[in-house]
């Protein structure tokens, strides 16, 4: 599968490290980088911003951040041939609700299939059927994990499936040691000390924050992981 990261800064830069460097090997993995600051006139339009050439992709990723260069999203796909589009929602100021929505349309009249998670981290096989976006998603989003106890301690964490920007694998590494009575909450603070890259404004539309919300996602894995384990151990 061949995937294409659109970033501008810091915030893309750490999922294009992490994708990169646990991706399966059959993967090919390219980024593009936009500047930070871009400006468009009302009347004005995209292509003078737009890249001349792009690897072609079977599944564009767009973590951008600004609207702006969301909303070149259909454009970006003519021009990598891709397939699939992941597009998620990190913090509402780079891409909202509503412009995911009409962004997903666009597409649709095209052929294109595209998820926008609030946040990536939710991400799961169940959000689409589109082979390229479920093939993602065997390795990356909603975390997914395996845990042994030794003496009610953690003594290893199996990553089953990880956080895309690389938060998981670190909650993973240090909860080795933790009670058990501990790892649920421990993980959560050891989410934000990666830290989380999502936002930490009000999200009207769930009632907390992305940050939060993300943060939740890292504390029921662990959850459901020390369950299984429990239940395994009791048969």
């Amino acid at each position: 599968m061949r995937i294409l990261l659109i970033i501008q800064g810091d915030f893309g830069a750490r999922f294009v490290e992490n994708i990169t460097k646990y991706k399966p090997v059959s993967w090919e993995v390219a980024s593009y980088t936009f500047p930070q600051n871009i400006s468009i006139g009302i009347d004005e339009s995209f292509d003078r911003f737009l890249p001349q050439s792009l690897p072609k992709s079977d599944l564009l990723i767009m973590l951008q951040e600004n609207s702006m260069v969301a909303e070149m999203t259909p454009n970006l796909t003519k021009i990598c041939k891709a397939k699939a589009v992941i597009a998620p929602i990190d913090n509402k100021a780079y891409l909202s609700s509503g412009l995911a929505r009409q962004i997903k349309n666009k597409l649709l009249s095209a052929g294109i299939e595209m998820v926008y998670p609030m946040t990536f981290c939710t991400l799961t096989e169940k959000d689409s059927d589109n082979i390229f976006i479920k093939e993602f998603t065997r390795y990356f989003g909603k975390p997914s994990l395996a845990i042994s106890l030794e003496m009610e301690k953690v003594k290893q964490v199996e990553i089953i499936r990880e956080a895309p920007c690389g938060n998981t694998r670190f909650v993973a590494q240090h909860l080795v040691g933790i009670h058990k009575k501990d790892a649920v909450e421990q993980s959560g603070l050891m989410h934000h000390q990666h830290p989380c890259l999502a936002t930490m404004t009000m999200d009207k539309e769930i009632g907390d924050t992305l940050m939060h919300h993300s943060g939740l996602m890292t504390k029921l894995a662990v959850e459901e992981a020390l369950n299984y384990q429990k239940i395994f151990k009791e048969k």
